[in-house]
């Protein structure tokens, strides 16, 4: 069976970017509209989404050596925000290579919507740097570390059948609609009726 003609990068974009402008619309993180309390819901959100996820990607090598989750947990103790946070237990399986590379495409890329948005908390809330870990966790390196998974990602989906790169664009939309879902139980995301 031949591989797939489209790159497996530009088959998750395809994919996902639906989900990802309806996450981004349902945020609202205009500087204007940012409270101590949004910021707040958006990291706990974030954490509810983030930890059941990253269990899994350890057993694929997905993780940074820096945790993210100790990263979030961080913020919101520096934020006065030390209550129990659930991780949501409606998190997709991640029961293959293929799988976790769709859900490490969401939470990579959400490092680069991250260090824009850190700027819209830092300004609104007037955080001077502090409360910002998780979403600067790739400080001036960003840009490479975005790179490095890129590649790795293309160079896993040039030897992937095709699907295998369906299983990966699957889990990358379930791990979009699992941080909707979680942004919604935290208040990060209100939806009118």
């Amino acid at each position: 069976m031949s591989p797939p003609t489209e790159s497996l990068l530009a088959q998750l974009r395809t994919a996902t970017s639906d989900l990802h402008r309806e996450l981004d619309q349902a945020l609202c993180l205009a500087e204007n509209s940012i409270t101590h309390g949004s910021y707040v819901a958006f990291l706990r959100g974030t954490l509810s989404a983030l930890e059941p996820i990253d269990r899994q990607l350890r057993d694929f090598g997905g993780t940074d050596a820096l945790s993210r989750c100790a990263l979030l947990r961080a913020d919101l103790d520096s934020l006065n925000s030390a209550a129990p946070i659930l991780p949501n237990p409606d998190a997709p399986k991640i029961h293959s290579l293929s799988a976790a590379y769709g859900a490490r495409y969401v939470i990579e890329g959400s490092a680069l919507g991250g260090a824009v948005v850190a700027r819209s908390f830092d300004t609104a809330l007037h955080l001077h740097g502090g409360s910002l870990r998780y979403l600067t966790l790739h400080g001036p390196q960003l840009g490479a570390h975005w790179r490095a998974f890129c590649e790795e990602l293309e160079q896993f989906g040039r030897s992937a059948t095709p699907s295998m790169h369906r299983e990966a664009c699957a889990s990358a939309r379930a791990v979009f609609k699992l941080y909707y879902a979680a942004f919604r139980s935290t208040g990060a995301i209100v939806v009118s009726s």
